[in-house]
Parts: structure tokens; C-alpha cells; sequence
């Protein structure tokens, strides 16, 4: 019997911040729908900023994302004004022409502490995936600036089915080609929300495939490698290295559920979730602090409490190290405390 505590964060360790929809794309997966223009309902810089000194109050990480953050003609003042409050802030900026070297340049200046780039297989896979000639390019692009700029860098994939070769080749480009600066690969595996509801998720086999694939590169690999909304693959390691499950804190892995639990997004309006995939409206920060929303929520709260998880996830033994995705549970069986459907456990 696996006996852990409840792993518990008392505040966000990351704040998502969808500072726009706006964006030049058409990937298939987007869970925000994004649109070319930007939306009026976005928050005005000053609103912003009273964002900004709560996180910093907070004590947490800001990782700006979008959309295309780039989109925004304020983006630089946002920065400026993190940096004036000591605020570490990350930025994902979408790889589209808008991704020159000058602004990726600026964006350093600024003080972020890395960026991160999406990346979905060869140049062919990944172009047809985010639906517009030219993006990988654009991305490799992204990735050299980072490079000359000694930028640290999260690249990212996203994992559906019929996706496990394009995934395989993502690691071998980086490993190849840019490490550094990459500082760490993320495999995302598919929450069927926003425009990503006509994907299909991997199956079994799959699945187990790039958990191997996952496993056996990590040992070698001059970045660390993870996954997004796979929470799984954590006891799937954790027992091909026989580890004791009692004796894990000093492991650089989060444990539990993460959504609500040292995560929380806020989107381009200002509506507070507990992560960008589980769009169950808690707040909004034109009305209430983030901070306040996050430690008092009800929905909050049920998140970092194991007891309540559903279905197989509630009676799992690894529940405490995993939690399952509640955001894919919410997707497909509407009610964020049920059972994964794909875990393989």
C-alpha cells in the first residue's frame, strides 16, 4: 500500500495569464479558439498591473501566454512593469512572423527568465498541425535567437492520436540541434476542449509507447523531459525506478492534481480557472484578488483535496503522487472530480 501525504501548495507556484486571444494561427488543438483580432474585453494595462502586484504578493511565477502575446502593443510596458516589481515572468510567444529577433531580444531586456516554443513533429506534421505554411520555421527561428541570446527555453508537443513518430522526432531535432537552450521538453497530452474537442486522444498502446520512449531518453537527455495533463507518467516512473513512494520530496516533479493546486490561469477577460483547460469559472480579477480566489474557492479547495476524486482516481493507491487530469475528466464526463478516462493504471 502506497502511503504519501496530500501534496498540498498553498500558492500558485505559476500564474498563467492569457494576455490575448488575438493570434495569427490556426492550430488544431487551441483551447482558447483564438481569432486574428484582439478581443475589447481584454484587461487594460492598469488593471493589469494590480494583477501583477498580487502575484508578486503572491509570491509566484507569471508565465504570459495568449493567443500571441506579441499581438498586444503593450506587451513591453507589462514586461517594464514586472521587471520594476521584481516579478519573474516567462512569455510564450506564438512562432509567427511577429517573432523577430529584435522582439525576442527586448523581451530579454525586459529581464524574462525563459520563453517557451511549441514544436509537433518535422516540418510537414507541424506546419498542417497549426495550420499555416511557414511555422516551423518560424519556430526553429525562435529557437536560434534563443540560442544566440542564451535564453532558456520550454518547448513543447502536443501528443494525440496517430502522433507518436511526430513526437519522437521532436526530441531528436532538439536533442540534436538546441540543447541549449533548451532547458525542458513537455509532452501535452490532449484535453479535448476549445477547438482540440475534433481530436482524438491516443490510445493505450500509444500511450505506453511514448511513456517508454519518455523514460528511456530522460536518462541520456541534456534537458529535463515531462508531461502536461498526464500526471500518470509520474507513478509510470516512479516504478521503473523501483522507487520508495514514501521517500520522493527531493525529486524535481510536481506530485497530485496541479490544476487550482499551485496552478491557476487567468483569462484575456480577467476570468479565473484553475488551469487553461479546466474552464470551470471561479473569479475574476476586475472583481476579486487572485489570491483571495485561489486560497477560499470551493472548487479550489476540492481540487487539493484528494477524498473528493471520483471513480478509479478515488480509489487508486497513487491518487496522492497523481490525481489524474481533472481537466480531460471534466472534458469528457463533466464533472472535474471524476476519473482520467486514459489512464493506464
Amino acid at each position: 500500500m502506497v502511503k504519501m501525504k496530500n501534496f498540498v501548495y498553498e500558492k500558485p507556484i505559476n500564474v498563467y495569464y492569457e494576455i490575448t486571444i488575438a493570434c495569427d494561427l490556426n492550430c488544431k488543438h487551441c483551447r482558447a479558439e483564438a481569432i486574428p483580432e484582439r478581443s475589447k474585453e481584454e484587461l487594460k494595462l492598469e488593471e493589469i498591473k494590480e494583477v501583477l502586484r498580487d502575484i508578486k504578493g503572491m509570491g509566484s511565477n507569471l508565465i504570459i501566454s495568449g493567443g500571441d502575446p506579441l499581438k498586444r502593443e503593450d506587451i513591453f510596458e507589462i514586461l517594464d512593469y514586472a521587471k520594476e516589481i521584481n516579478l519573474p515572468v516567462a512569455v510564450t510567444p506564438t512562432t509567427s512572423p511577429l517573432a523577430t529577433f529584435e522582439k525576442i531580444k527586448k523581451m530579454k531586456e525586459k529581464g524574462i527568465f525563459s520563453i517557451a516554443v511549441s514544436i509537433d513533429g518535422d516540418r510537414e506534421s507541424h506546419d498542417n498541425f497549426r495550420g499555416v505554411n511557414g511555422t516551423f520555421e518560424n519556430s526553429i527561428n525562435v529557437l536560434n535567437y534563443a540560442k544566440e541570446l542564451n535564453i532558456p527555453v520550454q518547448v513543447n508537443t502536443i501528443f494525440t492520436k496517430g502522433r507518436v513518430l511526430d513526437v519522437k522526432k521532436v526530441y531528436d531535432i532538439l536533442y540534436k540541434n538546441f540543447s541549449p537552450p533548451v532547458k525542458r521538453w513537455s509532452i501535452f497530452f490532449l484535453v479535448p476542449t476549445g477547438r482540440g474537442s475534433n481530436l482524438f486522444l491516443p490510445s493505450y498502446n500509444e500511450i505506453l509507447e511514448i511513456f517508454e520512449f519518455l523514460y528511456e531518453k530522460s536518462k541520456s537527455s541534456p534537458f529535463y523531459i515531462g508531461t502536461t495533463e498526464a500526471p500518470f507518467y509520474r507513478v509510470f516512473y516512479l516504478l521503473k525506478e523501483n522507487k520508495n513512494f514514501d521517500d520522493i520530496s527531493n525529486l524535481k516533479m510536481g506530485f497530485g492534481v496541479r490544476d487550482g493546486n499551485g496552478v491557476v490561469f487567468i483569462s484575456h477577460k480577467g476570468d479565473i480557472y484553475p488551469s487553461g483547460f479546466l474552464p470551470l469559472k471561479t473569479g475574476n480579477v476586475k472583481k476579486e484578488k487572485l489570491s483571495e480566489v485561489y486560497k477560499n474557492n470551493e472548487i479550489m479547495k476540492k481540487l487539493r483535496d484528494v477524498k473528493f476524486l471520483k471513480g478509479k482516481c478515488g480509489k487508486c493507491i497513487y491518487k496522492n503522487i497523481c490525481g489524474g487530469a481533472r481537466a480531460r475528466a471534466y472534458a469528457l464526463k463533466g464533472d472535474y472530480l471524476e476519473e482520467d478516462p486514459i489512464c493506464i493504471f
